[in-house]
């Protein structure tokens, strides 16, 4: 057991806040005031308990309301308990259960941390400027003021801000009064509904809008700095405000707050933020530039926008009494995210996407030894950033309310969200609050169903064996590493058949039944449960495959049989070089999806290099082989009308051929970088990085100054991305030290994005002893820029994807376990020795076969 801390909601519980904060942008610090209204409950004592981290208690009052009427009660001290984030109001009597108001002054710093109150920089032109916002979420509201900052403490807020003249001035409401005073302008908001105190959110700075209105009158905004074009405010506005019109019908509940304002902020720690009603974003995942974003930031953009539009109903509206249920928020918004975009975007089939993003991430990273279920306990504060792992709560999560949604049908799973909403409007709810709506709609028992999916970790492969009309079906805990397996667990898992007349599910470790027909049976269609199916005998494995290289079978169905014999092979349940033939099947595939896991299956063929590097000629030799009928079908020139999976394919097979070194691929995408520097557009958005990329591994002469002057010179997030991937792409130790030399430089490289510079640098074979040992060296800072933010405790996990001998094995152990007694890094570094473990057992298992396929395949 780790240590915990007390729940403070369990001794008083606010009702009304009234916060009013002066920001001194010139000396970087607030100040200011907060009343709070609030109950008393539990047994007397003599103080009463606030949050707080980092701030200067100046002055504080107890007022006591009872039938007598208010009372001023004596306070003995005000005690700062730092290691516990609180301020202690200790009283010269004894505090008893009932209603109180406390008003606390205090003053804070405003730091570069990206959490509480906090500077995004940004050019306008020569000019350097600063907006001032905000991050609570998870546990940072404290940092701007005292409060109960736990998600049940709901309260209204009424907020007034005192900043400076001439500027944009946004919360979560509308602004109900402002007044000019000098050159300070002070701000006062409309209340807010009841809300948790991780949803409070302000940005104050120079800003200019796009703005919309929804069928139903509500007000849509789409903001940025005059730093970012205007044009790039138009799709985000569009994709905001059908996003709203869309889940007000779905939901049947209408959008609850009056405004909503999307922003996009230079300086971002996450991706998004949903504070209700004003949603923050890093620039890349709002702002789509006219011309210059790519198919797949557009689906980017549409996504993010739409998983924070769904977190105004779940999350915002209805919201989890504590963090060991953030999937209520989390799971369900990765989800609701792509039903909304198909709806708004039918054409760009991201249900496709849906299964080979979210499927994948999360049945790799469920299958590791010790990952953390979907719903996992928290005891305390460092240890709530570590659950926002985005292949469990997120990508699991959505997957199993995907899964539910297909075993109840969408008809129930409306009506029962309906049902939800309408009770726990502006309350706190548990997991069985959900399922309890869910079953009334459905009439099945979803608890029942759901619980064991997310109460424990990982999931079953189900093994199906047919002879003839009589069919044996099993399941049992897959694991990479099948000796650390429990061979007790099991799940309700959903068959989704083809044979008619089976069992909507099963929860024993084996059944037997039987079919009308000697029919080979498919169990999991379209891709539907969270699990992976094992298909025995020869004669099952022979009839799969032919569907597949006839396409007989769905692009999900496809896309997941090859993911699945991949996980299999790598756990040892058949050899390795049996997946590498399989992708034969898939020679004519023409799919985007499927291709991202035939590009994934390559990509782990790679590890074997840094066993035996005479590989590596082989593998590019069937990359060529594979890409070619699609890179012969699409070349490099959009055409006019073609589909959006096509746009995104065609980068997938260029970005292979580059790797692979196909002469016609590598020659064009030179002839285009020197053609981009006079003319950018024509290099079409989708495959820039990938022309970048090409440049720099073939040394062409001055590509790192120019992509280095272009990074530092443009405001396009986006660009900056591409560039990021194609300069990390370096085959030249001495160029990767270049680009490591100005991580810890903040005007170079924006703290956001310098995890992003040394994890791709991680993962280059030719960089990475250089990017360790930087790393290494340079932990202390690491630790001090980024230890609230949930990139620090990802980067074990970073570093451990990039193991792949006994040798980096254990440089790894002896840098990382030392470290293990952080409480943020714990459990990313157990998983990753974990995944290290698995991983090099499985490269050192199969390598011999590996090397007889490839010498095989090339007649040697």
């Amino acid at each position: 057991m780790g240590k915990s801390v007390t729940r403070l909601y369990s001794q008083f519980q606010p009702e009304r806040y009234e916060l009013a904060l002066t920001l001194d942008k010139a000396h970087m610090t607030f100040g200011g005031t907060v009343t709070i209204r609030g109950r008393k409950v539990g047994r007397p004592s003599q103080r009463i308990t606030l949050h707080q981290n980092g701030l200067k208690i100046t002055s504080a009052t107890v007022i006591k309301h009872d039938k007598k009427g208010e009372q001023e009660l004596p306070l003995a001290r005000i005690n700062n308990h730092d290691s516990l984030q609180e301020v202690r109001l200790h009283a010269s009597q004894m505090v008893y259960p009932g209603m109180y108001t406390l008003t606390v002054a205090f003053e804070g710093k405003i730091t570069d941390s990206m959490t509480g109150i906090y500077p995004c920089y940004f050019k306008d032109g020569p000019a350097d400027k600063t907006l001032l916002m905000t991050q609570f979420e998870s546990h940072y509201a404290r940092q701007a003021f005292p409060c109960i900052d736990e998600p049940e403490a709901k309260a209204t807020f009424d907020l007034t801000l005192t900043t400076e003249a001439g500027i944009t001035v946004l919360a979560n409401t509308p602004v109900k009064t402002q007044q000019k005073h000098g050159d300070r302008l002070r701000t006062t908001f409309e209340t807010t509904p009841k809300m948790s105190s991780y949803l409070l959110a302000f940005v104050a700075g120079e800003l200019q809008s796009k703005s919309a209105t929804t069928t139903s009158g509500v007000a849509v905004n789409v903001w940025a700095t005059a730093a970012q074009p205007a044009q790039a405010l138009e799709f985000p506005l569009e994709i905001a405000k059908r996003s709203i019109e869309y889940f007000e019908d779905y939901f049947g509940v209408p959008y609850p707050l009056a405004k909503v304002d999307h922003v996009a902020c230079p300086d971002f720690s996450a991706g998004a933020m949903e504070n209700w009603g004003l949603i923050t974003y890093r620039e890349r995942a709002l702002l789509a530039y006219p011309g210059q974003t790519g198919q797949s930031s557009l689906e980017l953009i549409a996504t993010v926008i739409a998983h924070e539009t769904s977190h105004q109903w779940f999350g915002d509206l209805v919201t989890m009494k504590w963090w060991n249920d953030l999937w209520l928020n989390e799971s369900f918004a990765n989800m609701m995210e792509y039903q909304a975009v198909d709806a708004l975007h039918p054409e760009w089939h991201v249900w496709d996407s849906f299964i080979a993003q979210e499927g994948l991430g999360a049945l790799r990273r469920d299958a590791t030894p010790g990952v953390q279920s979907v719903k996992t306990e928290v005891r305390h504060p460092d240890e709530i950033n570590t659950l926002f792992d985005p292949s469990i709560v997120y990508a699991k999560g959505g997957r199993l309310l995907y899964m539910l949604k297909n075993y109840i049908g969408e008809d129930a799973f409306r009506k029962g969200l309906s049902s939800y909403f309408q009770k726990h409007r502006c309350g706190n709810t548990e997991g069985a609050d959900l399922w309890a709506a869910l079953s009334a709609a459905s009439g099945k028992d979803v608890g029942a169903f759901m619980d064991p999916w997310l109460e424990q970790s990982g999931f079953p492969v189900v093994s199906i064996t047919q002879a003839g009309r009589e069919l044996t079906i099993a399941q049992e805990h897959f694991l990479d590493n099948p000796a650390k397996a429990d061979p007790d667990r099991r799940w309700p898992v959903p068959l989704f058949a083809t044979a008619p007349g089976l069992p909507d599910s099963f929860d024993s470790s084996e059944i037997a039944l039987s079919v009308p027909n000697d029919d080979i049976v498919l169990l999991d269609t379209h891709a539907r449960g969270h699990y992976i199916v094992r298909y025995t005998s020869d004669k099952q494995k022979q009839a799969v495959a032919d569907k597949i290289r006839t396409q007989k079978l769905g692009e999900a169905d496809r896309l997941m049989l090859l993911n699945g014999g991949s996980m299999l092979a790598r756990a040892g349940y058949e050899p390795y070089s049996n997946i590498l033939a399989m992708l034969s099947a898939y020679r004519d595939e023409a799919s985007e999806p499927v291709w991202d896991m035939m590009s994934l299956v390559i990509g782990e063929t790679r590890r074997f290099i840094d066993l035996d590097e005479s590989l590596e000629d082989m593998i590019k030799q069937l990359i060529r082989t594979l890409i070619a009928k699609q890179h012969k079908r699409l070349s490099w020139q959009e055409q006019t009308g073609e589909s959006s999976a096509d746009q995104k394919l065609r980068a997938t097979i260029i970005g292979l051929g580059a790797y692979a070194e196909e002469p016609a691929i590598v020659s064009r995408a030179l002839e285009l970088f020197e053609s981009y520097k006079s003319k950018p557009d024509t290099v079409p958005a989708e495959l820039r990085g990938i022309v970048f990329a090409v440049a720099v591994k073939q040394h062409t002469p001055g590509a790192l100054t120019y992509l280095l002057q272009l990074h530092d010179s443009t405001n396009n997030s986006e660009l900056k991305g591409d560039i990021c991937g194609a300069l990390t792409a370096t085959h030249l130790p001495e160029e990767a030290e270049k680009l490591l030399g100005r991580l810890q430089d903040a005007k170079l490289v924006k703290p956001q994005d310098a995890d992003r510079w040394l994890v791709y640098l991680l993962r280059n074979r030719y960089a990475c002893d250089t990017a360790w040992q930087w790393m290494t060296a340079n932990w202390a800072w690491i630790e001090q820029t980024y230890h609230d933010d949930k990139s620090y405790d990802m980067l074990p996990r970073y570093a451990a994807s990039i193991v792949n001998t006994a040798a980096w094995a254990k440089r790894y152990r002896e840098f990382f376990e030392p470290k293990a007694g952080q409480l943020v890094l714990q459990r990313n570094i157990a998983m990753g020795l974990e995944e290290i473990t698995a991983r090099v057992a499985w490269l050192t298992r199969d390598l011999t076969g590996v090397q007889k396929f490839f010498n095989t395949l090339s007649g040697s």
